[in-house]
This record gives structure tokens, sequence and C-alpha cells, in this order.
């Protein structure tokens, strides 16, 4: 990527030889592999050799352009559902999901300060998001602000948090505890909470942690003429160094992982892949967060994005076609042809004139009104009439068919 925007070409030549140099293919003979052999092996790729890239491709960018919020790594998990073929290999390891399709439950971790995905993770579709990112964050050994979804509501999740040395913000779900807060009109304010068995019901092997006394801080949001305020519980209790405005702001970036996985559905396209062979299937998968990882690379050499809140009003450059252009970038530095650096120069003065107008608190939150999910009506109400109509005229073509003949 480096050498591309400097303007050298590597080859695959040159990538075979680092390769090399990195242990990973082996010389024979005094000669490196032919391209015909590399490109052989590539189809052959463990997926975990394309996540590690992925892995690598977060933490060169985060070394770069990486920024803490008071010494604290920000992360934002977030699931989404992925469809694949219904194959028998997929089944077994995805599950079934809802309709004539097999679904995984993806969860990303998505780093604020460089727009990039940490890590993400493909389970299967009955696995809970909370189990995963408790995972994660046993596996973190850099202390985090995890900025969940109000999924992931439960003191037991914030204890469990706590206890794996990280911090956690998200909003709390509309209950007694949040309308006595509301009403009490404080901006903030320090409770104490003892874990009890209702508390522990959903997390099976934490149960030493029941009688717990935890601290957490709820935190009242500002209401708009469009929103209500809305309140936030937290782990950061000193309310002298993270200051309730400043919290807020910080909250207010969440949605940037809605739009990360709007793009990677909607311009990526793994919403709905066809592939019929697991090895690909998750080759792609993960191919396609690396892709995700170096177009917000290509993004941040442009303008880095803030942790907390631009004004009103500044211009900000189109994400979607740094995720467009950045294939010419990579090939600039693949493989080197006559006009390359022409067009490189080109799409970089594209992707510079292309902008649109930030307005906080989600006023337009879809950047170059980028299309909604091909599966957006798998959600609430609307997904429960899908389901209840496929599952009626499953019955009746069932009907149909051993009438005329077709079944026996």
């Amino acid at each position: 990527m480096l050498d591309a925007q400097q303007g050298f070409g590597c080859g695959v030549a040159r990538l075979i030889a680092k390769l090399f140099e990195l242990g990973i293919v082996r010389e024979r003979d005094g000669m490196l592999p032919a391209r015909e052999a590399n490109d052989e092996a590539c189809a052959k790729l463990p997926a975990d050799i394309v996540r590690q890239l992925h892995v690598h491709s977060h933490r060169n960018e985060y070394g770069t352009n990486g920024r803490t919020f008071h010494g604290l790594k920000v992360l934002i998990p977030d699931g989404t559902k992925v469809s694949f073929a219904d194959t028998q290999p997929t089944r077994d390891k995805y599950g079934a999901g809802q309709g004539h399709y097999v679904q995984s439950q993806a969860l990303g971790f998505y780093e604020l300060s460089t727009g990039t995905f940490e890590d993400f993770r493909f389970e299967h579709c009955n696995t809970p998001e909370r189990a995963i990112a408790i995972g994660h964050m046993g596996s973190n050994a850099t202390r985090s602000l995890y900025m969940a979804d109000a999924g992931y509501n439960g003191m037991a999740f914030i204890a469990i948090s706590m206890d794996k040395n990280h911090e956690l913000l998200m909003p709390l779900k509309n209950c007694a505890l949040a309308k006595k807060f509301l009403k009490a009109k404080k901006r903030s304010a320090v409770i104490g909470i003892k874990l009890s068995k209702i508390h522990l019901a959903n997390y099976p092997g934490h149960h030493h942690l029941l009688g717990t006394c935890i601290k957490v801080r709820l935190i009242r949001t500002r209401g708009t003429s469009k929103l209500r305020s809305q309140v936030l519980i937290t782990t950061l209790i000193d309310e002298v160094v993270f200051g309730w405005r400043e919290v807020t702001k910080l909250y207010l970036q969440r949605y940037c992982v809605e739009l990360a996985f709007r793009h990677l559905k909607t311009r990526i396209g793994i919403e709905r892949i066809r592939k019929r062979k697991l090895l690909r299937i998750e080759q792609l998968l993960f191919a396609a967060i690396v892709l995700f990882n170096l177009s917000a690379a290509l993004r941040n050499r442009i303008r880095r994005p803030s942790l907390l809140p631009e004004k009103a009003g500044i211009k900000l450059h189109c994400f979607t076609l740094c995720i467009e252009l950045v294939h010419t970038f990579l090939q600039a530095a693949l493989g080197p042809r006559r006009g390359i650096r022409k067009k490189m120069d080109s799409s970089l003065r594209a992707i510079r004139g292309c902008w649109f107008i930030y307005k906080p608190w989600r006023a337009e939150p879809r950047i170059c009104r980028t299309p909604p999910s091909e599966f957006s009506v798998q959600k609430g109400a609307e997904m429960l009439t899908e389901v209840e109509t496929a599952k009626f005229l499953s019955v009746e073509y069932e009907i149909l068919a051993q009438q005329y003949g077709q079944r026996e």
C-alpha cells in the first residue's frame, strides 16, 4: 500500500521474494516458486493465514494512526448475519439459520481511531454475541473501552468486563433503574449493584460472581428535537477525568460500526456469498475484511477520523469511493504497468473531491447514500411475517407436489 502511494512497483516476483524472507515459502533448487505455482498455492491457503493478514493490516494502521481515549483503546463490538450456500459442510459449521440458506453469526470489533476492524469472528448462528465478546476480552491484552449497544445489556456482562480489566460503555435499557434516574434530573450518578441469580441467569460459567458488588455510573445524554434523552451505563467512574459531555460525545461515534457493516454488505458484497466450498467462503470473508482495512488506511492518508464528533457542517471525505478505488493502488503495487501512476493520481484526486457534509447525532448516518441491506427486512415484525409466509408456502407446495404425483 505504501509502495503504491510512493509510485514504486513490486510485482509478483518481489511479493514471492518477500514471502521467502518471512519464511512462508521455501526455496527449491536455488529458485523461487513460479507465478503459476504461487497462484495455485494461494487457492489452497488456510483461512487462518488470510485472517492473520487482516490482523496485521489493523496492527500496522493502528501503529501509524492509532489514538486512545485517556489511555483506553476504543473498540465497538457489533454483530450481523452473513448468508452462505446451503451445503453440508457450511450447515455443520455455521448452522441452518433462517429460511432456505445457511447463516453465520458475524461479530466485528471496530477500532474507532483508525476505522479498521481489529478482529472479526464468524461463529455458529446460535452463538450469543455476548459469548463472542467475552472471549475477545479474555484474549485482548490491551486495556480497552468497549462501546456496545443495548443488546449486551446486563450487570453480569459489566462485572465480567471489569474482571477482565476492561471498561464498558453502553445504553441502559428501559427499566425501573433508568426511569428512576431520569426522574432525578441528574446528568451523572455513581451507584452500587449487587449481583443476584437473575443477573447471572444467562452466564452459567460465571456463578462465582454471585453476591459481588460493583460500582457503575449512569449518564443522561442531551435530548434533541428528534430524539429523547437516553441513559448510558459505564464503568468509567471518575466524573472529573471522564466528563459526562465527553463520554456522551464519544458514544455518538458508535454508529460508525453500522456504516462499516453497511459498506461490507453492499459495496464489498459479503451479505450473501454464493461460493459452495467452505475454504473459499472463509478466504473470501477474511479477504473482504482486509480490503476494508486497506480502504480505511487509504482514507486515513487523506484525513484521519476524530475520536469525538466533528462540528456540524464539516466536510468529510467519502469512504465509499475509497473502497471502490483501493484496487487501483493494489494493482500499482503488485502488477506495475504503463499508465498506472497516472491512473493512481487521478483516483486520488477523485477521492479528495468526493465529500459529504457531516451532521451530528445521526442526522444523515449513511455516507453517499449507501443502499440499504438486502436482508434488512429480517428484523422485528417484518422478519416474523416473512418466516411465517415461507413456512406456509412450503406446506402448500408440498401438498401440490403430492397431488400431482411429483412427490410420493
